[in-house]
């Protein structure tokens, strides 16, 4: 049995990597310093010997995978990656632990066949398609030459995710197109197209760690929360209510799965669920019809997603980022509150001088950094050039963000090109012209050719000029589908998701992360606070009532109106006094 006394700690960890002759003075340098750091982070703040040296417990509570955050301790991405990835190899090095080996293919027909038609030029990408389909076929022990239709029917209608079904209609049209040039015998089967029969969203069973989840939070759901001096039962809810609720889990983990944006070969909580990115994405898909089944109506997939969001916060986790993509789309409708959570993110930002600086200056930080990574777009690589479309969509928005804080959703239907359009880079005025129409608004607060000045962070002019020169084409033509293409718009059809998530990383490299509806907070609340402020300003700027923006966007230092309060009161009595001390 495992105990406080024999448990091993981070003090074991260093004394190891001090004394062990295999460790190099090199490696030591560079990971001693960051598990000395754990003491002094908040999440921790206690001596080595009583932070537990467990890799798993570390894994769990600082992730493995991409940074989404910066937290508290830590000043920069940079600063909390290097430290993550240090305090890492330190464990790793503790345990010696080892890199799983990958699985061997089997030999056999299907091998063959995938290896004749990469011989016959077909690209390894486009294999990869073959080679899923042909994982099915070995599963159920069919060659080849054994496939039939209603098999390929009964595989495509049980496909879990659009990739999926994707790939084995893919891997049933080459084999179609080639079957004739290689020595594998291939069924006829695959000479007649397949696709989806059913025409309704189909829900799939929930992995186990999830039901568990579900079914803890039903208990209390139901039994509802003890409250008053007799510790009676309220807020017990309805059968009707909480079956209401399930359908929503069920819906939006249906969509997830489909989306690829949940593994269909492992178990995973609500916890694992909550990515305010991958909503976005499941509601992009639902409202423009992408998912195999019949599209839903948007109150239907308003009711769906706000009970998902009930549960999440049911279950104990942070449902407000889930909110803030359910108030932007103007296909819903809007939820009139500001949370702890925001509050407190908006105080934390008005306190940070640091971050309001970097906020202020991303478009001058974004526009340098995407001219640099555009100048090297035709010789780079494909991850290369996608990295400096994505800069360049973020130093665009940035610029006008940060001097119109429109919603995500108006900014991507911002219209461009030609006299009647919403954005003139070169008109009369000599700036930035915006207007937004109260069609692609959410509540009617149109703003009318409005002049975006230069600033000290950024000319916005310049900026969008550059983006609609250089990368708006480019975006056009290769980075974006051709169904989805949208000529007439400034950001040609950028999605939702697209922007939230290429907004999120692009601040977190600068070390200010925010969503795109934080942009709004930020401005509101800075304006806020700065003296003499006036609401009106800020609810113009903002497409928005002045009962809207105190309700719902600012945060108001009080103990600062306090000292203000205080100053003006004294000046008050000064001047009275000396005008009575002139009378007497």
């Amino acid at each position: 049995m495992t105990t406080l006394d024999n448990m091993k700690n981070m003090a074991d960890v260093v004394s190891q990597i001090e004394t062990e002759t295999s460790f190099t003075p090199a490696f030591r340098k560079k990971v001693l310093g960051s598990v000395r750091k754990m003491k002094r982070i908040p999440q921790y703040g206690v001596p080595l010997d009583q932070i537990p040296a467990d890799l798993e417990a570390f894994d769990k509570a600082w992730g493995r995978g991409p940074v989404r955050g910066i937290p508290a301790g830590f000043t920069s991405k940079a600063s909390y990656t290097t430290w993550r990835s240090q305090v890492r190899s330190a464990l790793t090095a503790y345990y010696a632990v080892e890199k799983p080996t990958s699985g061997t293919v089997p030999v056999d027909a299907w091998s063959q066949l995938i290896s004749e038609l990469e011989v016959n030029g077909i690209p390894r990408k486009k294999l990869i398609a073959v080679s899923v389909l042909a994982k099915l076929a070995r599963a159920s022990s069919l060659s080849p030459e054994e496939v039939s239709c209603d098999w390929l029917q009964q595989i495509v209608d049980a496909t879990d995710t659009t990739g999926q079904y994707e790939a084995i209609k893919t891997a049933r049209a080459l084999i179609q197109k080639h079957g004739s040039s290689v020595s594998v015998p291939v069924s006829p089967a695959f000479s007649l197209p397949v696709r989806k029969s059913t025409a309704h969203c189909v829900r799939l069973d929930l992995p186990e760690q999830l039901a568990t989840d579900i079914a803890a939070w039903h208990r209390q759901f139901m039994r509802g929360l003890r409250k008053g001096h007799r510790g009676k039962s309220r807020s017990a809810r309805t059968p009707e209510r909480a079956e209401a609720v399930l359908r929503g889990i069920n819906y939006v983990h249906t969509a997830m799965v489909t989306a690829e944006l949940l593994p269909t070969d492992a178990t995973y909580s609500v916890a694992e669920m909550v990515d305010p990115d991958h909503l976005a994405e499941i509601i992009e898909r639902e409202l423009m019809g992408e998912f195999p089944w019949k599209k839903l109506r948007p109150t239907t997939l308003f009711e769906y997603l706000n009970n998902w969001r009930l549960f999440v916060r049911g279950c104990g986790l942070d449902a407000e980022p889930l909110a803030e993509v359910l108030r932007d789309f103007p296909e819903f409708e809007n939820v009139k509150s500001m949370s702890p959570d925001r509050r407190n993110w908006c105080e934390a930002f008005l306190n940070d001088y640091r971050k309001q600086k970097a906020f202020f200056n991303l478009p001058n930080h974004l526009f340098h950094t995407a001219k640099t990574a555009m100048q090297n777009y035709e010789t780079g690589s494909g991850y290369d050039r996608d990295a400096a479309i994505a800069l360049g969509i973020a130093a665009c928005a940035a610029a006008i963000w940060t001097s119109l804080p429109l919603r995500v959703s108006t900014l991507l239907q911002l219209t461009y090109g030609g006299e009647s359009a919403d954005v003139q880079i070169h008109g009369a005025r000599g700036t930035l012209v915006l207007t937004t129409p109260p069609d692609i608004v959410k509540n009617g607060y149109s703003h009318r050719y409005i002049s975006l000045t230069p600033k000290p962070g950024g000319d916005p002019k310049t900026i969008v000029s550059w983006f609609a020169q250089e990368v708006r084409p480019r975006l056009l033509a290769n980075h974006i589908r051709p169904h989805l293409r949208k000529p007439d718009r400034l950001f040609a059809g950028v999605s939702y998701a697209r922007m939230a998530s290429i907004w999120r990383h692009a601040t977190l490299d600068a070390d200010v992360p925010m969503t795109p509806h934080q942009v709004r907070h930020a401005l509101a609340t800075v304006m806020a606070n700065r003296p003499g402020a006036d609401y009106a300003i800020i609810a113009a700027l903002l497409g928005d009532t002045e009962g809207t923006v105190r309700r719902n966007y600012v945060f108001v230092d009080q103990a600062r109106k306090h000292q203000e309060g205080q100053q003006l009161l004294a000046k008050i009595q000064g001047n009275v006094l000396m005008r009575g001390i002139q009378h007497a």
